[in-house]
């Protein structure tokens, strides 16, 4: 075998708001998407994809594979949340890879089993078990993720582990002063400009600075750190060690522990903390967000209705993607920000947001999808992309298909 298909299971609800707008195979993972992570882990291409159904046209897309499809065997199964760093060797069909608890990591499927398995049979624990009973057991390597601050909590390693020796170059004229690290820990690809005032600090870990990325004077970039194609640091940035910025994002203030999507604007005076956060936000001027409690106790986050105990100190917010933040928004210490919500509030928001929320500092009130979708593409416009039909169908349908995940009442 030399392809496999990608898989999520009922554990996508514990990534919502972040999965409404994208398939498990798409979230950032340190410097890589899942799915390019786990094709280079393995060394295999992706035949195809099978997810929900409601997103299942989107993700086809933009994984540019076939969605829900039948599969041809002999084919592996691959669990989209598994994360893992060691090499793997498929046993033969049919077996199914577990982790503790008897968690599927993989399904490594002849035509009988095949034949047999259908996309909505993975998404559920007990038609899984069903459909896989008496198949033989191996254990596998590694972990499934269940929630976004796992990525954020194990950001620095991820980031660290994705360098490889052959990453150091410099592919553009900088100023060698710039440097204050391992120039052999530093990555900056073509047609990037660095201001002489900024400062590249690699001695605690490595700096990957995409084509075409911008850095602004008097900026602070401490590794590890990985910056996509596009982006621009504005003047006087500080960003901490342990980031990814996606392409095409613009960044300014303080910025410590991120994962930040592609083309999020982040482009004024603000701190931002151990937070995750989609694409196509806009955190306006001045706004910031806290990443530990007064108590300094451990941090709960509610996700999907339900207040999730996280383990840690540290972790600021998820803000699903389309949302707007006003100027000043305040975002409270493990905070759940839904789907194309618009704020527009300076006293500090509720800690969990529903999507198409609209928020001012007086009430908290029932959004309008068909508004949000027309922000969103004029939004879109102005980077020159347009949203596919699917994507539009995806965007409405959303309007109704959040309040089954996020049935609870919310104060201001």
């Amino acid at each position: 075998m030399n392809s496999f298909v990608l898989f999520e299971d009922e554990g996508f609800a514990g990534w919502l708001p972040l999965l409404f707008w994208r398939s498990i195979f798409e979230l950032q993972i340190g410097r890589k998407v899942a799915l390019d992570r786990i094709s280079q882990r393995l060394g295999m291409s992706v035949a195809g994809v099978w997810t929900r159904d409601w997103i299942g046209p989107v993700a086809g897309q933009r994984c540019g594979a076939p969605a829900n499809y039948p599969l041809r065997p002999p084919v592996v199964l691959v669990n989209g949340r598994w994360l893992f760093d060691e090499a793997i060797k498929f046993p033969k069909p049919p077996c199914v890879g577990v982790l503790d608890g008897e968690e599927t990591a993989y399904i490594v499927c002849d035509e009988k089993l095949a034949a047999g398995l259908a996309p909505r049979d993975l998404l559920t624990a007990a038609r899984r078990d069903l459909s896989l009973r008496n198949i033989p057991r191996e254990k596998a390597p590694g972990r499934l993720l269940r929630h976004p601050w796992e990525l954020v909590h194990n950001l620095t390693e991820l980031l660290k582990s994705d360098w490889s020796g052959s990453d150091a170059s410099i592919d553009s004229k900088i100023d060698k002063h710039v440097i204050t690290g391992p120039t052999e820990m530093v990555h900056v690809g073509e047609r990037v400009r660095i201001h002489p005032s900024a400062i590249l600090d690699s001695s605690e870990g490595p700096i990957y600075i995409s084509d075409d990325v911008h850095i602004a004077p008097y900026t602070i970039l401490e590794g590890p750190l990985y910056i996509g194609p596009g982006s621009r640091i504005h003047p006087y940035s500080w960003l901490h060690g342990g980031n990814v910025i996606g392409p095409v994002c613009k960044i300014a203030g303080e910025l410590h522990g991120c994962i930040i999507h592609g083309y999020t604007n982040k482009q004024h005076d603000g701190f931002l903390g151990h937070a995750y956060v989609g694409s196509w936000v806009n955190i306006g001027a001045g706004a910031v967000n806290s990443d530990l409690k007064n108590t300094y106790g451990t941090i709960r986050v509610p996700i999907s209705g339900t207040d999730v105990e996280t383990g840690l100190q540290f972790f600021g917010c998820i803000i699903a993607d389309h949302t707007k933040l006003g100027i000043h928004a305040t975002v409270p210490t493990g905070a759940a920000i839904g789907f194309a919500a618009s704020i527009s509030a300076t006293r500090p928001l509720p800690k969990y947001v529903p999507s198409f929320a609209w928020i001012t500092n007086d009430h908290i009130s029932p959004g309008d999808p068909l508004k949000a979708l027309d922000v969103a593409t004029a939004v879109m416009g102005r980077r020159n992309i347009d949203m596919t039909d699917e994507e539009v169908e995806l965007f409405l349908d959303l309007g109704q298909r959040v309040q089954h995940y996020e049935a609870r009442s919310t104060s201001f």
